[in-house]
């Protein structure tokens, strides 16, 4: 018997694909979304990949969100950017409407889908993250996309007392995003080298460790704040 479905955006990688195989092991249905396919979805019987583009508004009112009955519903708002990193007069229009519509309006819009269209129990979580409170030079656009998440959160939990809807930040995670900033210039990123010598110190967080935390708090009956740390389960 199914635990319920969770549907997830940005399975490719990272933490969304971490997610899915966990899920799916636990003996959650999962509906995997993304731009490039996940195998570890697409071969598993309990697995749906459905792919899209989610900076392209028409394509997300396609997504399918109501399925048959199978239990509890979460969708977990995962994918994400971390957008132009340059200083704040470099960045140009389409770079920073590419980071706010992945990062904050497909969310929006997902999540105000999901609430309208799919009955019964439910729970929603977006992937926060600290520089939500912290500005980073060179980061702009992130900071930015990820403080309007913070507070879409907190809004939607004001308007729907009855279902639960989280932002988590999840630290320092070893995704591709981690490999694009240690990548990036030191000129426009002057923290660049804290984020190096994190990786090489072996500090960065694995995505299977918050994925397993994540699947705690699904079924936890404790009381949470709106946004919360993974290092604080």
């Amino acid at each position: 018997m199914s635990l319920g479905r969770l549907i997830i955006t940005g399975v490719s990688s990272g933490i969304g694909k971490a997610l899915a195989e966990a899920a799916l092991k636990a003996g959650y249905e999962v509906l995997g979304i993304g731009r490039r396919s996940c195998e570890a979805i697409e071969s598993h019987g309990r697995g749906q990949f459905f792919q899209v583009d989610l900076t392209d508004a028409k394509a997300v009112e396609t997504i399918p969100l109501t399925p048959a009955d199978l239990g509890p519903t979460i969708l977990i708002n995962n994918a994400g950017t971390i957008g132009p990193i340059f200083s704040t007069t470099e960045v140009e229009h389409e770079q920073l409407a590419h980071c706010m519509h992945l990062n904050v309006v497909a969310p929006m819009r997902m999540t105000a889908r999901f609430l309208q269209e799919v009955e019964g129990e439910k729970q929603v979580y977006f992937t926060g993250s600290g520089a939500a409170n912290y500005p980073i030079e060179g980061w702009a656009a992130y900071c930015a996309s990820k403080a309007a998440v913070h507070q879409y959160t907190e809004v939607v939990a004001k308007e729907h007392p009855d279902v639960r809807i989280h932002a988590f930040r999840p630290g320092k995670v070893d995704t591709p995003m981690q490999t694009v900033i240690r990548e990036s210039s030191s000129t426009a990123f002057v923290d660049k080298a804290h984020f190096v010598e994190a990786y090489e110190q072996g500090e960065l967080v694995q995505p299977k460790f918050v994925a397993e935390k994540l699947l705690e708090v699904f079924v936890s009956k404790t009381e949470i704040p709106v946004i919360f740390s993974i290092s604080n389960i």
